[in-house]
């Protein structure tokens, strides 16, 4: 596993105790181009409190692509707002694939979403922190 992976899981781990964490691959394994990010995750025990902090991570951070955060199903999933369109539990539409495989062509968005996606992840590390001094002090 990646430093970015372990990085990612352990910041969003510090919200509450996650049963499942993904996170997209930066490369592809066999033709080496970028694939879009995303990080998908199941907290064992979800609440609005974590919504929120994860939701101001991704207000706090400045971006190149527009981010949502979609808690339509049971995992959780960051991701850029392009490859999730609109409509309810946006990652099961019909035309997600066909979203992710247009962004995927697009490897300047997809450069410019990975540096957004480690941006989010440092200042989510960052309210996490705040918020566990605060809980201690």
């Amino acid at each position: 596993m990646s430093t970015r992976f372990h990085v990612a899981g352990e910041t969003i781990s510090r919200l509450g105790a996650l049963e499942w964490f993904k996170l997209s691959v930066r490369r592809h394994p066999d033709r080496g181009h970028l694939q879009v990010p995303y990080i998908g995750w199941r907290f064992a025990e979800p609440g609005e409190a974590k919504l929120r902090c994860i939701e101001d991570a991704v207000r706090a951070t400045p971006t190149r692509v527009d981010w949502r955060v979609d808690t339509s199903r049971r995992n959780w999933l960051l991701a850029p707002a392009r490859i999730l369109g609109e409509g309810a539990n946006p990652a099961a539409s019909p035309a997600f694939d066909e979203r992710v495989e247009s962004a995927r062509r697009d490897q300047i968005f997809c450069a410019h979403a990975w540096d957004d996606l480690d941006s989010i992840v440092r200042t989510l590390g960052r309210l996490t922190a705040t918020r566990e001094n605060k809980q201690e002090g």
